[in-house]
C-alpha cells in the first residue's frame, strides 16, 4: 500500500473507532486519504529521529512497540499451547475466534465510549487490565496446564479490551504531534506494527519454547509457557507505566471536548445511532456495485489471514512433519511476501488495473495453496526415508509462502484502496465498520467448517479445499464484474447519490 494510502486508513480508522457520530474529517487527513504514492517512509534529514527525540511521543511509542510484541508472542503462543494440549485444528478454530468475535460485538461501540473519555486513562487502565489477565492466566497454567477453558478466555478478554486500547492509542498520535511530523509519525506507527508482528510471532515465542528450560520452584512447574505469560504481564504493566510518565496535558485534544456534565447524555445518543448508522452505510454498500465488489473482496483478505492463523500450525506439524515450535519460522516468507507486495503494489494496479491485479492474486493464491501439498506428496514418494526436513523441500514450501504473501496483497490493497476512492467522506467511517464486521462475522463458520474438516479428512485435503476455494472466488468476482459491466475507469472520485443526500440531510437534522 502507498504511504499516503496507508496513512489515510489509520486516519480513517481513528475516525471510525473513535466517533461514529461525527465522520467529518480536518482538511489535512482529506488531502492525505486523497493522495496516493509508494509506501510511507519519513522524511530524509528529520522524520522518524526527530520524533524520538520527543519525550513524550517516545514513551508512546516504546508502550506501543512493547505491547504489539508481548501481544502478538502470547497470540503465537496461544496457538502453540493449544496444539500442544489437543492437537485439534478445530480447537484452534475455536481460540481464534474467541479472539475475533469482541471486535464484531464491541468494536463500534468502544470507539465511541472512547472518545469520550480520557485518552491517557484508557492507554494506562487497558494495559494494566491486560496485565491483571495474563497473570491470572498464568495462576491458572500452574495449576491446570490443560484446561482449554482459561485459554479461550484469556483470548476473549484481551481482544475486547484491545477494542479499548486501539483506538485510544491512533486517537492520541495527533495530540503528540504537530501537521507536519503527523505523516512521519503514522509511518513509524505503521512499520512499527509490521516490526512487533515478527519479533513476537518469529523470533521470541520460537526462541523461548526452544530455549527457555523447565524448572520447579516451591512445587509448582515452571514451563516456558508459563515464563512467556508471566513476562507478558510485567510487560503490559511496563508499558502502563510508560503512559503514566507522560503528563496528563499532552493528552489535551486539539478540539473541543463535551463537558462532563453532558458526557453521559451525548455517549448514549451516539450509542442509540450506532446500528442505524451501520444500516445507512449497508444500504449505500448495497446499491454501489463496485464499493460492494471491493468490501467483499477485502473481507475476502481478511478471512484467509484468519484462515492461515488456524491451519499453520497443523500444515506444519501434519503435512511437513516439522516440530510445531517451528511455525513461526515456516511461515516467515508469507510475511516477508505481505511486505514485499505492499511495495510492488502501486506500480503493478497502474500497469494491470485493479481488477485484473485481485484476479491474478485469486490465481496466485490458489496455485500456491494446491502446490503445496502436492509438492510434499511427490517428495515423501520420491524419498519416503528422508523427507522429512528435506532442505530442497523447505526451500520450495519457503517459495510458496513468499508467493502466496504476495499474492494476498494483489486482492488486499486494491480493494482497501477502492473502498477509499469509491465512498464519499461522510460514509467512510461506516463502511468501513460495516467492512470490519463483515469479515469477522464471515470469518466463525468458515473457521469451524475447515478446523472440523482438518481434523476429519486430514490437512492435505483442506488445502487443496481452500485452493477450490479461492478458485471459485476469483471466478465469481469475474463473473460480478462482467454482469454488472464494471471497469477500472469506475475508480473515479465518487458521486453524491440520492441516499447519501439522505444520509447527509439525517445528519444535519441530528445535530441541529
Amino acid at each position: 500500500m502507498s504511504s499516503k494510502s496507508a496513512i489515510a486508513s489509520n486516519i480513517l480508522t481513528r475516525h471510525l473507532f473513535t466517533d461514529l457520530g461525527e465522520f467529518s474529517l480536518d482538511a489535512h487527513e482529506h488531502m492525505l486519504i486523497k493522495e496516493n504514492t509508494c509506501m510511507a517512509v519519513a522524511k530524509p534529514g528529520g522524520g522518524f529521529l526527530t520524533l524520538l527525540r520527543k519525550p513524550d511521543f517516545l514513551r508512546l511509542w516504546l508502550a506501543q512497540l512493547i505491547s504489539q510484541t508481548i501481544f502478538n508472542a502470547s497470540n503465537c503462543a496461544i496457538m502453540l499451547l493449544i496444539e500442544a494440549i489437543t492437537q485439534s485444528t478445530t480447537q484452534l478454530g475455536l481460540a481464534i475466534i474467541s479472539f475475533s468475535l469482541p471486535a464484531v460485538l464491541f468494536g463500534a461501540p468502544a470507539g465511541v465510549l472512547v472518545d469520550r473519555m480520557s485518552k491517557r486513562k484508557v492507554l494506562w487502565s487497558s494495559n494494566c487490565l491486560r496485565g491483571i489477565v495474563s497473570l491470572i492466566f498464568v495462576l491458572s497454567l500452574l495449576f491446570n496446564h490443560n484446561a482449554l477453558l482459561p485459554v479461550y478466555a484469556l483470548s476473549f478478554i484481551v481482544s475486547t479490551i484491545c477494542q479499548f486500547f486501539a483506538p485510544a492509542e491512533s486517537a492520541t498520535i495527533p495530540m503528540l504531534v504537530n501537521n507536519e511530523e503527523l505523516m512521519p509519525a503514522l509511518s513509524l506507527f505503521n512499520i512499527t506494527i509490521m516490526i512487533s508482528q515478527a519479533l513476537g510471532f518469529v523470533v521470541i515465542t520460537p526462541l523461548a519454547l526452544l530455549f527457555l528450560p523447565t524448572f520447579h520452584l516451591f512445587g509448582l512447574t515452571l514451563d516456558p509457557f508459563v515464563q512467556i505469560y508471566a513476562a507478558t504481564a510485567l510487560l503490559y504493566l511496563v508499558c502502563s507505566g510508560l503512559i503514566l510518565l507522560i503528563p496528563n496535558k499532552s493528552f489535551a485534544p486539539h478540539i473541543q471536548t463535551p463537558k462532563d456534565d453532558d458526557l453521559t447524555a451525548q455517549t448514549i445518543g451516539a450509542m442509540g445511532h450506532i446500528w442505524q448508522e451501520m444500516a445507512q452505510g449497508w444500504n449505500f454498500v448495497r446499491t454501489n456495485k463496485p464499493l460492494f465488489l471491493a468490501v467483499v473482496q477485502l473481507s475476502f483478505a481478511g478471512v484467509i489471514i484468519f484462515v492461515i492463523s488456524e491451519i499453520a500450525t497443523p500444515m506444519v506439524k501434519d503435512l511437513l512433519s516439522l516440530p510445531a515450535n517451528t511455525m513461526p519460522i515456516v511461515f516467515a516468507p508469507a510475511g516477508i511476501g505481505l511486505i514485499a507486495g505492499s511495495l510492488l503494489m502501486p506500480q503493478l494496479v497502474k500497469r494491470l488495473g485493479q481488477y485484473r491485479t485481485i484476479h491474478f492474486g485469486a490465481l496466485g493464491l490458489t496455485l500456491a495453496t494446491a502446490i503445496i501439498p502436492l509438492l510434499t506428496l511427490v517428495v515423501r514418494l520420491l524419498a519416503p526415508q528422508s523427507w522429512r526436513g528435506n532442505p530442497w523441500l523447505m526451500i520450495m514450501v519457503a517459495v510458496l509462502m513468499l508467493a502466496a504473501g504476495i499474492a494476498l496483497d494483489f486482492i488486499n490493497i486494491p480493494s482497501q484502496t477502492a473502498i477509499q476512492e469509491l465512498t464519499p467522506d461522510k460514509l467512510k467511517g461506516r463502511v468501513l465498520s460495516l467492512q470490519i464486521v463483515l469479515y469477522s462475522a464471515c470469518s466463525i463458520p468458515v473457521l469451524l467448517f475447515l478446523g472440523a474438516a482438518s481434523d476429519l479428512f486430514g490437512i492435505d485435503r483442506v488445502l487443496y479445499l481452500l485452493a477450490g476455494f479461492h478458485l471459485a472466488f476469483g471466478l465469481w468476482c469475474i463473473y460480478f464484474e462482467r454482469k454488472h459491466k464494471l471497469t477500472d475507469r469506475q475508480q473515479a472520485a465518487p458521486v453524491v447519490t440520492p441516499l447519501e443526500h439522505v444520509v447527509i440531510h439525517q445528519e444535519q437534522e441530528e445535530r441541529v
